[in-house]
């Protein structure tokens, strides 16, 4: 849809969903309209990182910001392993049930729902926290590259959960590790500073219905 070699389209037909990464800005319209004429009734994901969105244009076809995150990454050798006195688990398919009951309740509204992790289980790594023997908490790490969610009351229970996915991460022969934190979550930045992580950059997306 656009000439610009570095962008990436994906578009799932099943689910009426595409996502567009790094678009030129110059391009937003001229995708815009196509989109209109080939994918109505979709949901669009406009993706940007480290660069700036056209947000005004976005903002007036109804577009909703989905996402406002700090890219940070951390390296094996910058890991800094820190005691707690959180328990955490790794989640099996044995005991998935618990964790979905927990994870779609509390997080209704995230693209990867319990079924659709269960779906393609062989590339997520889950961890669950836990307090007087219920779940407190839960970390998505997806293909022992990417810290999904770190989602937890206290910053404790966020340093096991990190810490427990970054262990299985460079245990994978992971050369490092990437975590999207929301941009205002101070407390979640300040956990994955404790451990290492350094900040690299900026990611913003936007959602929109393609009206049919």
């Amino acid at each position: 849809m656009t000439n610009k070699s570095d962008v990436e389209i994906f578009v799932d037909s099943d689910e009426k969903h595409i996502q567009i990464n790094d678009l030129d800005i110059s391009d937003i319209e001229k995708v815009w309209e196509q989109l209109l004429v080939s994918y109505p009734g979709f949901v669009a994901d406009f993706c940007f990182t480290n660069t700036l969105a056209s947000e005004k244009f976005l903002l007036g076809m109804g577009a909703q910001v989905l996402e406002n995150s700090m890219i940070m990454r951390l390296a094996e050798k910058d890991f800094v392993e820190m005691a707690t006195a959180s328990h955490v688990e790794l989640v099996t398919k044995a005991n998935f049930d618990s964790f979905a009951a927990y994870h779609d309740s509390t997080n209704p509204e995230m693209y990867w729902s319990s079924a659709r992790l269960l779906a393609d289980f062989d590339s997520w790594d889950i961890f669950t926290v836990q307090r007087n023997s219920e779940i407190a908490g839960y970390a998505l790490l997806r293909d022992s590259r990417e810290l999904y969610c770190v989602i937890a009351d206290s910053v404790e229970d966020k340093i096991a959960l990190a810490s427990a996915a970054a262990r299985k991460n460079f245990a994978a022969k992971a050369d490092d590790l990437t975590f999207w934190v929301d941009r205002d979550n101070f407390t979640e930045r300040g956990a994955a500073s404790h451990l290492g992580f350094r900040h690299e950059g900026y990611r913003i997306s936007y959602r929109v219905e393609v009206a049919p």
